[in-house]
C-alpha cells in the first residue's frame, strides 16, 4: 500500500525490524533453554542514531580507543521491548568487556518513534545516572534518501522514491524528526548526558568531534589513530549489487550466524568485508533527485522539527537552506 498501513512506520520499516529481530532468534532459544549467559557488565555509553547518519563508522572509530570497548555485534536494540528486551540484562552485559573503562553499543532502532516508545524509560532504569548517550543526526533530506536507498538494496522497498516519501507519516519522516525522537532522553538522562553529532561534521571535522566525544568519555582526548581515515557502509554501497547480494545472502538459513556474527570478527577482517561489499573507496553515491514539490513538502515538514533540534542544542546545523552549520 502507498501509505503508512500500520502504527509507527511503514511496510520497508516491518521488513527492516523484523530482520533486527531474527538476527538474535539463535540467542533467544540459547536463553530459553540454558538461561542467560554469564559475566559481562552493562554499558555506560550509548549511541542512540539516527539510521543512516554515520552510527557504524562513529562505533568502529570510539572502539579503536584503548579505553574505550564497544559491543560486537553493533546493534543489539536490547532497550526496544518488541526487539531484544525479553533476553534480559545478563544477555545484555554479557557482550561488554569488565576491564574497560568505557562500554558501549550503537543502535538506530532506539530513536524509532512512534514505532517503539518506552526506550529511553528502559534505558534510565537499567543504566540509571551512569550512562551517556550520544544522538547521531544529519541533512534530514539527505538521510531520507539514503534511508530509502538502503532499504532498497536491502530488498525491504519496492515503492518508487517519491510514493515512498511522500507519506507524512512514514518511517522515513519520523527517523528525520530529530528533535521529537531526541526528546524522550532529555526528560529522562538530562541534557548533560546527552551530546548531538552531525554525520556532516564526523566527515569533515573528525579529529575535532572525536576529541570532543573521547572528553565526554572522560578518556585521552589526544588519542588518533590512522583508522579515523576510514569510513564504514557508504552510501556507494546501498546501490550497488555487492550489498544486494551480501544483504538478502545472509538471510538464508545457512548464513544467518554470518550476519549474526559479523561484528565479532576482528577488525582488520572486518575492514577487508567493508571493502568488498560496500567499496568505501567510491566515496557515496549520487543522490537521486527529489521532485521539487516533494522536496519543498518535506522540508516544510520538518523545519519546526529542526529548529527545535537547534535550540535545543544550542547551535545552528544549517539545513534546509538554513545559515551556516
Amino acid at each position: 500500500m502507498a501509505g503508512s498501513t500500520e502504527r509507527g512506520g511503514d511496510p520497508a520499516d516491518a521488513a527492516m525490524v523484523a530482520r533486527a529481530r531474527e538476527r538474535f532468534a539463535a540467542d533467544r532459544r540459547r536463553v530459553g533453554r540454558d538461561g542467560s549467559p554469564a559475566g559481562g557488565a552493562l554499558p555506560n555509553l550509548i549511541v542512540i542514531g539516527g539510521l543512516k547518519c554515520g552510527t557504524t563508522s562513529l562505533h568502529h572509530y570510539l572502539n579503536l580507543h584503548p579505553e574505550i570497548a564497544m559491543s560486537r555485534p553493533k546493534e543489539l536494540n536490547f532497550f526496544v521491548a518488541e526487539l531484544n528486551w525479553d533476553l534480559g540484562p545478563d544477555w545484555y552485559a554479557s557482550h561488554f568487556r569488565t576491564d574497560a573503562p568505557v562500554r558501549g553499543e550503537s543502535s538506530p532502532h532506539y530513536t524509532n518513534l512512534p514505532r517503539f516508545e518506552g526506550v529511553a524509560e528502559r534505558m534510565r532504569s537499567l543504566l540509571g545516572d551512569d550512562v551517556r548517550v550520544i544522538y547521531m543526526v544529519r541533512d534530514p533530506i539527505d538521510r531520507m534518501l539514503s534511508h530509502y536507498l538502503h532499504n532498497v538494496g536491502g530488498g525491504y522497498e519496492s515503492r518508487p522514491l517519491a510514493e515512498a516519501l511522500a507519506d507524512p507519516a512514514s518511517a522515513y519522516v519520523a527517523r528525520s524528526r530529530y528533535a521529537m525522537q531526541l526528546e524522550p532522553y532529555l526528560g529522562e538522562l538530562g541534557r548533560e548526558r546527552v551530546t548531538i553529532v552531525s554525520r556532516e561534521e564526523l566527515k569533515d571535522e573528525r579529529a575535532t568531534a572525536m576529541r570532543r566525544l573521547f572528553e565526554l568519555c572522560g578518556v585521552d582526548a589526544a588519542f588518533s589513530s590512522e583508522q579515523f581515515e576510514r569510513e564504514w557502509e557508504t552510501g556507494s554501497a546501498k546501490a550497488g549489487r555487492g550489498f544486494r547480494l551480501m544483504d538478502r545472502a545472509v538471510r538464508l538459513p545457512g548464513l544467518r550466524a554470518l550476519d549474526r556474527n559479523f561484528d565479532r570478527l576482528p577488525e582488520s577482517l572486518r575492514w577487508l568485508v567493508e571493502r568488498v561489499v560496500h567499496d568505501p573507496g567510491r566515496g557515496a553515491a549520487p543522490k537521486p533527485e527529489l521532485p521539487n514539490d516533494l522536496r519543498a513538502r518535506l522540508a516544510d515538514l520538518l523545519r519546526a522539527d529542526v529548529e527545535r533540534l537547534e535550540e535545543l542544542s544550542g547551535r545552528s546545523f544549517g539545513w534546509l537552506g538554513g545559515g551556516a552549520a
